[in-house]
Formats: structure tokens, C-alpha cells, sequence
């Protein structure tokens, strides 16, 4: 599964809260974003115990991020061309053609 977060951060703290979620294997994508929430990040999960573990430890390490998104995407059996099964373990490969 999948969640994106959607936050605040002060614009001081934000390229060290990028780097800190940079760190994380299961993070695919963390990003600054305009508008008010200025803060994103996408992580690839197991289960859905995981998400506030991963919210947990992301305002562990940047008190000054709030949260004020968050959007789970189900179960994907295929992600950029890797066929996953139950567990999200890797079966195979689909190559992708997005063009």
C-alpha cells in the first residue's frame, strides 16, 4: 500500500526534512510543494500499521511539521514494471512503454 502525506513545515526546516526523509528506504518521493501545505511525501508500505509509525517518526525529526493530509492507496500489483505479490515481494517484470 501507499500513503502520501501532505504537510507544514517552516521554509527553513523544509530542504533538511527532505533530506532526513530521503534516508528512508520505504520513502519513493519527498517533495516541496506550493501552496499551504508546502510539504509532501509518498511512501511504500506493508501494512497500514505502518502509517502512523512513518507520521510519527517524520515529526519525531522535524518537530515543527504538521500534518494535514494523508491519502492511503491500495494494494498495487504492479509498480513501474515490477509484478509484486501478496507480501509485495517481486514476481516479475512487465516492462513499462509510457510513450
Amino acid at each position: 500500500m501507499s500513503v502520501t502525506f501532505r504537510g507544514h513545515a517552516p521554509a527553513d526546516d523544509v530542504n533538511r526534512l527532505h533530506r532526513t526523509l530521503a534516508t528512508s528506504t520505504e520513502c519513493r518521493l519527498p517533495a516541496a510543494v506550493t501552496g499551504a501545505a508546502n510539504v509532501l511525501a509518498t511512501y511504500w508500505l506493508r501494512d497500514i500499521g505502518a502509517v502512523q509509525q512513518r507520521e510519527t517518526a517524520a515529526c519525531a525529526h522535524l518537530p515543527a511539521l504538521h500534518i494535514t493530509e494523508r491519502v492511503l492507496g491500495p494494494r498495487t500489483v504492479k509498480r513501474m514494471g515490477h509484478l509484486l505479490d501478496g507480501t509485495g515481494r517481486r514476481t516479475g517484470v512487465r516492462p513499462i512503454r509510457p510513450w
